[in-house]
């Protein structure tokens, strides 16, 4: 029973917020003078990649939708292939691996007590690439989240003080479920939550397995906070793994743009490689 929390708290102190603040003197960090600078690549640019992205999931989609309606497949139910979540998922990937010319997946890390990681399972990342998502419900720093962030290794600081909780499992999960059924519109889901499960929609939407950068294993990726744009294109908005966690806002004529992390690459990534971020970025 010890050496079980001992793991657990060998994993979960680097989002401890009082040891960071203690040990931090020691720790490798990633420093900037201003949240202006915090900026790896364009907005503009990131925005576009996974615009591009997404529309080519959709693209997929419809094909496949198209075809199976058509010429059923190999005389099975086809309503039943078309939803079937491992095959959505590993379309995506092959999708993926066309537009962007690599793909990732979730493996034992190679750290010691790392537990699972993000490598790159196919092709080569260029530099300044949007490699992957932090997935998750976003809450203002004065909303409730003390009992989803228990025993929650999860949770992600924007620079603002806007939190993520990209935990897939216990309340957290049955949490996003819930707001995203909330906030659909008829049919249409306004976010992505197949993230929740093994076989995501969105193959991105890993990032909170990144694991932290050590001695050995320097940072290959950075995160930045982006703003989805009001003329983001309906249809694409499926596949975003974010939404807030409360229902309305101050002002119900303001409309309230979705909040995104996404984790860029530093340098060239080859294929096998496991991610390694910066839990800690300093902002001066």
């Amino acid at each position: 029973m010890i050496k079980r929390v001992i793991e657990k708290w060998k994993q979960y102190k680097y989002r401890f917020v009082p040891w960071i603040a203690l040990n931090l003197k020691d720790r490798s960090i990633r420093a900037v003078p201003s949240k202006s600078s915090d900026e790896v690549i364009p907005k503009i640019e990131a925005l576009q990649f996974l615009e591009t992205l997404f529309q080519a999931f959709d693209a997929s989609e419809k094909y496949d939708n198209k075809k199976y309606k058509v010429k059923g497949h190999n005389g099975q139910d086809s309503s039943r292939l078309y939803t079937d979540k491992s095959r959505i998922s590993l379309r995506n990937v092959s999708v993926m691996s066309d537009v962007a010319g690599f793909t990732i997946g979730r493996k034992v890390s190679g750290l010691a007590h790392g537990g699972t990681g993000v490598f790159v399972t196919s092709g080569t990342v260029p530099v300044h690439t949007v490699v992957a998502m932090y997935p998750g419900t976003l809450y203002y720093n004065y909303e409730p989240i003390l009992l989803q962030s228990i025993n929650n290794p999860f949770i992600f600081r924007c620079l603002d003080g806007l939190l993520i909780d990209g935990n897939d499992q216990g309340i957290s999960k049955y949490l996003y479920r819930s707001c995203s059924n909330r906030d659909r519109v008829g049919p249409y889901l306004m976010c992505d939550r197949s993230w929740l499960s093994a076989h995501p929609n969105n193959p991105l939407a890993i990032g909170q397995y990144v694991n932290n950068q050590s001695k050995r294993h320097s940072a290959n990726v950075a995160y930045q906070e982006i703003i989805v744009p009001k003329d983001f294109p309906f249809s694409l908005k499926k596949y975003i793994p974010n939404l807030y966690y409360s229902a309305s806002i101050d002002n119900p004529e303001e409309i309230r743009l979705t909040r995104l992390v996404v984790l860029v690459s530093t340098r060239t990534i080859e294929c096998g490689e496991e991610l390694f971020s910066t839990y800690f970025t300093v902002v001066y």
